[in-house]
């Protein structure tokens, strides 16, 4: 996967407290389309719904600045598109492994379940300078000073000590997921050339959300997620399966099928007692029946 013409070189610190927070920084000051920094470690790395997250050398993470020139309320689909990007650069190393977790987490198959590889957390620059949460735009067209910061973690190599790792919010689990390593998924060179890496994801994420951008049509914000839709269903896992639907602090909200992804990207889940409920990222998380 070659580096897409015309990006400017991926900004690589040693460490920072966020690279969400850096990336945001550039994006107010007119960083353009494409623009990116990487971090070694991070400090105070974030994750969605405000998971605080131990971020120690052994992972890429990577923020990048998308300025796709959409209608403000279609915003809401590029982590679903940033999700493929990133789908897309492991293949290129090598791991074919990896699938997405409803909504855009990067997750291994593992015989006892799925290992977390990575995380996505899109944040949005949007005028005023404000920074909201993806799934929280307003309605409006995206204009000059508009952009969204994709951050992007994933698990490269086994770190020594602690792993990557939640340090505070944990989404009603008992327990985070287990860890998954992309230089055990089949790609030995991932934990190489660390600027090399973070630049073939960014290039991968802008290829995807560029050819998301490239594909709406008409009245996009009834149907985001529409020109990837498809694929993304290829790529999700748990799709067909048992789950419980639980809200962010830890209230199972419903249990039955998950049967599909809306064009909006809310999960459809088929009830046990009859009917659908419909849940957006921000209202629940997927975890299989049981657990």
């Amino acid at each position: 996967m070659a580096r897409r013409t015309g990006l400017p070189a991926v900004e690589v610190l040693d460490a920072c407290e966020s690279t969400n927070d850096e990336a945001l920084r550039r994006a107010h000051a007119g960083a353009s389309h494409g623009a990116a920094v990487a971090a070694v470690r991070q400090t105070l790395g974030r994750g969605r719904r405000g998971h605080v997250w131990v971020s120690p050398p052994g992972g890429l993470y990577l923020s990048v600045v998308l300025r796709p020139g959409v209608a403000r309320e279609c915003l809401r689909a590029i982590p679903v598109a940033a999700g493929l990007g990133a789908l897309d650069a492991c293949r290129a190393l090598g791991a074919t492994a990896p699938r997405l977790k409803w909504p855009n987490d990067l997750v291994v198959p593992g015989p006892s379940g799925a290992c977390k590889l990575g995380g996505i957390l899109v944040e949005l620059c949007l005028r005023p300078r404000a920074a909201v949460d993806a799934g929280d735009a307003a309605d409006g067209v995206a204009g000059v000073g508009d952009a969204a910061v994709c951050g992007i973690g994933v698990n490269l190599s086994r770190p020594q000590g602690d792993g990557i790792r939640p340090q505070a919010v944990r989404d009603g689990m008992p327990a985070p997921l287990p860890a998954a390593y992309l230089d055990e998924c089949g790609a030995p060179d991932a934990a190489g050339d660390y600027a090399a890496v973070a630049t073939l994801f960014r290039d991968a994420i802008v290829r995807r959300v560029d050819a998301w951008a490239a594909g709406l049509a008409g009245d996009c914000a009834t149907a985001p997620l529409a020109p990837v839709l498809e694929e993304y269903h290829s790529s999700l896992l748990g799709l067909g399966s048992a789950v419980a639907a639980v809200a962010p602090e830890g209230a199972v909200v419903g249990r039955g099928t998950f049967f599909s992804v809306d064009k909006t990207g809310r999960a459809v889940l088929a009830l046990q007692g009859g009917g659908t409920l419909s849940l957006a990222p921000e209202q629940a998380s997927l975890r299989p029946a049981g657990r």
